[in-house]
C-alpha cells in the first residue's frame, strides 16, 4: 500500500518536471500585431502624455470599443451615453478636463480613426461601439484639443505600419541540448522511492 502511494507521487512529480506549466490564455500584447494575429490599436494621448500606446488586440474584435478592451486598454464612457461615447482612455483626460457627464467638449475629445496596414489614417464615420475593425487592420485614437469647434482633429502620430518580424532563432541541433528535465525527474523518483522503501522496511521490522 505504502509503495503504491509513493509510486503515484513519483509519477506526478516526473510529469510536472517534463510538461511544465500550462500556457496562459490569449490577451492583449505590446506592439503591433503580426500579420493575421489580430487588430492593432494605437492611442495617441497628445498633450495629455504619456507617449503613444501601441497594442495588439488578438482575434477579431466585434467593434472599436471591444478592440480597445481586448488590447488591454481601459476605456470609460459618459454617464449619459455609456460606451457609445469614449470619454476616458486609460484614465485620460482627467476630470479637470472632462467631466464625462454627457457629450465631450468640442475642444477636448477623443477622435477615432481606421487604417489598413501600411496605409493612411482615415477618420471614422461611425461610432466605435458600432464600427467593426477590419481584420488585420489598425484602430486609432487621438486626443484632440482644437482651438475651435471648426478645426479638424489630427490623426495619431504613430503610422499604421506593422513592425518587421524578428527572425526566429535557429533550431538546436539534435542531441545538443542536455535533457535536464528528465534528469531532475529521475533523481526525484530515486530519492522519493528510496525513502519509501526505507519506511516500508522499518514498518515490517516492527
Amino acid at each position: 500500500m505504502i509503495a503504491s502511494r509513493f509510486a503515484a507521487v513519483c509519477a506526478l512529480l516526473f510529469a510536472a518536471s517534463v510538461t511544465g506549466a500550462a500556457p496562459a490564455a490569449a490577451q492583449g500584447t505590446d506592439g503591433a500585431c503580426a500579420e493575421g494575429a489580430g487588430v492593432t490599436v494605437v492611442v495617441d494621448f497628445g498633450d495629455l502624455g504619456p507617449q503613444p500606446l501601441v497594442r495588439c488586440a488578438p482575434g477579431t474584435p466585434a467593434n472599436g470599443i471591444a478592440a480597445l478592451q481586448a488590447a488591454g486598454i481601459d476605456v470609460a464612457g459618459s454617464q449619459k451615453y455609456g460606451l457609445a461615447v469614449a470619454c476616458r482612455i486609460n484614465g485620460k483626460p482627467g476630470p479637470d478636463v472632462e467631466s464625462c457627464a454627457g457629450m465631450p467638449s468640442a475642444t477636448a475629445y477623443w477622435s477615432y480613426w481606421h487604417a489598413t496596414a501600411g496605409g493612411t489614417w482615415t477618420s471614422s464615420q461611425e461610432g466605435a461601439q458600432t464600427a467593426k475593425p477590419a481584420p488585420g487592420g489598425f484602430e486609432g485614437w487621438a486626443f484632440a484639443r482644437p482651438k475651435s469647434a471648426n478645426d479638424l482633429p489630427t490623426p495619431p502620430r504613430v503610422a499604421p505600419v506593422r513592425q518587421a518580424a524578428t527572425p526566429a532563432p535557429a533550431p538546436a541541433e539534435e542531441g545538443s541540448s542536455f535533457p535536464w528535465g528528465l534528469v531532475i525527474g529521475a533523481v526525484v523518483i530515486v530519492v522519493v522511492g528510496g525513502a519509501g522503501l526505507v519506511v516500508a522496511r522499518r514498518r515490517r521490522a516492527q
